[in-house]
This record gives C-alpha cells, sequence and structure tokens, in this order.
C-alpha cells in the first residue's frame, strides 16, 4: 500500500521500493508497508503478526537490529534467576508486597535492561536525542510499537494466572509505577527499600518481555536447532509463548491498515543493508 501526499523521498534497494510521503496539512510522516522499522514489530495485513509465507523472518535481517542476541540474552538469564526466586517467596496476589534487598538487585537488573532496550530503539532509529535520554523521550516508543497495549500473562500463578499490562500508563502519561519505584530504590535503597517489592519485580520482568516481544516478535536468536515442542500449560485467548516458552504474550490488535506491513522476504531484500528503514522520531 503506498501513502498519498507529497513525495519527499523515493530509495530503492534492490528493487524494493520504498516511498516516504509528508502530508501537506499535518506535517506527519507515513511510511509505505514495503519494508519495516527498524527494532519494530507489526502485524502484516490481515493482521497476523506470524506471515504465511515466512515473512516475519524479518527481525532477523542484519539491517532490521544490531545484535539482538545480546538483549535476549539478558532476558533470559534474567529469567532464570526470577523463576529460581519462585522457590523463596511463591508466586501469589499475598505476596506482591514482599520486598527485599535481593528482590531489588533483580528489579534494578530487569530496568537496567529495559533501559537498555530504550536506548537500542530509540538510537538505531536515529533519534536525535541520544544522550540523557528521560521517560519522556522513552515514551516515544508507544508512538511506533503500541507498548501500552502489550499484555503479560503468567499462568504459574496461586490461583488464577496473573495477568498485567506494564506499559499502560503510557497510553496517558510518561511515568510508569514500578519504573518510578526502581528509580527511588536507586538512588536510596536504605530510604526506599520498600519500593523493592516483588509486585514491582514482576511488573518490570514482564515490561521486559513486552519490549523484546515488540522488537523481535517470538524469536530468540539462539545457536540451538528449532524443534517442535509440546507444552503441559493453556494458552489464554490470544495470548503466545513469549521468548524464553514460560511467560505468554498478548500482542496489539488496534493496528489501522495503514500502520500494518506488507512486503514478501526474499534473498535479495533479506540481506540488504538499507532495507529496514528508521521510525521518524524527529519528525
Amino acid at each position: 500500500m503506498i501513502c498519498t501526499g507529497r513525495l519527499d523521498e523515493l530509495v530503492n534497494c534492490n528493487s524494493q521500493i520504498i516511498q516516504q510521503a509528508r502530508l501537506a496539512d499535518t506535517g506527519v510522516w507515513i511510511l509505505a508497508h514495503t519494508a519495516p522499522f527498524k527494532r519494530t514489530v507489526r502485524p502484516f495485513e490481515g493482521g497476523n503478526y506470524r506471515a504465511k509465507d515466512g515473512s516475519h523472518s524479518y527481525v532477523r535481517m542484519p539491517s532490521y537490529s544490531a545484535d539482538p542476541r545480546s538483549y535476549i540474552r539478558g532476558f533470559l538469564t534474567l529469567q532464570r534467576d526470577i523463576r529460581n526466586f519462585f522457590e523463596f517467596v511463591h508466586p501469589a496476589e499475598e505476596n506482591l508486597g514482599t520486598h527485599s534487598d535481593h528482590i531489588g538487585i533483580l528489579l534494578t537488573r530487569a530496568c537496567f535492561e529495559i533501559e537498555t532496550n530504550f536506548i537500542a530503539i530509540l538510537t538505531e532509529n536515529g533519534y536525535y536525542n541520544s544522550s540523557n535520554l528521560t521517560m519522556k523521550d522513552y515514551r516515544k516508543i508507544e508512538l511506533s510499537h503500541k507498548m501500552s497495549e502489550y499484555e503479560i500473562l503468567i499462568s504459574d500463578w496461586h490461583k488464577i494466572p496473573f495477568k498485567t499490562k506494564p506499559f499502560q500508563n503510557w497510553k496517558t502519561e510518561n511515568s510508569l509505577p514500578w519504573y518510578n519505584s526502581y528509580n527511588k530504590y536507586k538512588h536510596d535503597k536504605v530510604a526506599n527499600f520498600e519500593e523493592a517489592s516483588f509486585g514491582n519485580l514482576i511488573n518490570a520482568w514482564c515490561g521486559l518481555c513486552a519490549l523484546l516481544s515488540a522488537q523481535f516478535y517470538l524469536e530468540e536468536f539462539s545457536p540451538d536447532l528449532d524443534t517442535i515442542g509440546f507444552s503441559n500449560t493453556p494458552i489464554a485467548d490470544q495470548f503466545e509463548h513469549g521468548i524464553g516458552g514460560y511467560l505468554q504474550v498478548k500482542f496489539p490488535t488496534s493496528w489501522m491498515e495503514q500502520e500494518k506491513y506488507d512486503f514478501t522476504i526474499t534473498n535479495e531484500n533479506f540481506h540488504c543493508t538499507q532495507f529496514a528503514v528508521k521510525f521518524p522520531y524527529n519528525k
């Protein structure tokens, strides 16, 4: 689908044409769906994130992201340690207020990984203010990824599965409660020891899972051979097993047709260094 409006730039990459147009009355930039934005997962026309022809493999394109496995590895290591911690604090609603120094360490690690991913998304997409970033800058990712709609489910939870939308506040404000708690704890953990709570850790962990899913879908970039597995855990409605196979993810469904992707992966464009394009955060 090609956008209407004044044509500002035409890029030809191995016969794959990308058109960018600025609507004269609004100044908003729109990208035709013939290429993915860097580190940005979106559904294809029809609403499916997984394309029948395998075009969702765009997340593996060299032009799509730099060193993605490093970001996945940080999450998998954290997830392993949190699951081990469940041996000491049972995953239950009644324990969300539990706090400790060890929880504080895990919370700090989770939020560090989240900040690292925020920076990578903005930097690789050419965001002009790539230093001294604040939550106001990070929230721009809501425009490109619809982070507020991502929902995470933990089925391994006491009584009923735990569900959360870690970035829900981004719909209306810059603030994220669990991230604010991390900041308070980071700057003075003695005065703010109660901020290192089990509930804040769970939301930060789920937030990191959502953020990685919004960049890489379900891809782990593992050097191991892909295998088909079966799980005894039932999948909730519209949820999918996320990266690492433990948390379940529900992806945004409110994308307008003009926001979805519409391209086919070929050997030529897969290896084209300019195929994935930058989201216009600066426009």
